[in-house]
Order: C-alpha cells, then structure tokens, then sequence
C-alpha cells in the first residue's frame, strides 16, 4: 500500500472566529453555525496552521496525554465530521 499526505482545506463557504478560546464556524451555503469547544478549536488551529493531517496528530500527541491510536481514530472521525458538514475539504497525494 502506497503513502498518501492528506491536506485539509477550509472550505471557501467557511467563516471562523475565535470567541476567548473557542472556536465558531459559520458554514454561509447552509446558514449553520458549529462551536468548537477547546480542544475541537486547538485541531482547527491545527489545522489552519499545517494543514497536512499527520502534522496535526504529532503535535496533538505532543500536547495531550492521550493513547495514539484513540487520537488517530478521534482525529479521523472529528475531521470526517467536518467534511460531511461541507467545513473543509481533504485532499489525498501520493507521496
């Protein structure tokens, strides 16, 4: 099985603010708004900042004391979540 990057994208239909601390998403196409609480934020920081997937779980690994097979899971399905509510947008290269 060949290595892929995966780079996540906010959506152009996204808008962010950080509300002390917290995070709130505004998706424009469908009106709906989605809080962040604090460590949902720290991934969308995370995300704003490297944008690669795997650079968002070792640092989240680095900051949390936390299992790393539960944070790659967790990551998955939080930014699966995203996708599905059209926040961001993945996309996969070979490297």
């Amino acid at each position: 099985m060949s290595a892929v990057k995966r780079l996540i994208r906010v959506s152009p239909d996204t808008l962010y603010r950080d509300l002390h601390g917290e995070g709130i998403l505004l998706q424009l196409e469908t009106g709906q708004y989605f809080g962040l609480g604090k460590v949902a934020h720290r991934i969308w920081q995370l995300i704003l900042e490297h944008r690669e997937l795997s650079l968002v779980e070792v640092t989240l690994l680095s900051e949390y004391p936390v299992d790393p097979a539960t944070l790659s899971r967790d990551l998955d399905r939080f930014v699966d979540q995203l996708v599905e509510k059209k926040l961001v947008e993945i996309e996969i290269l070979p490297v």
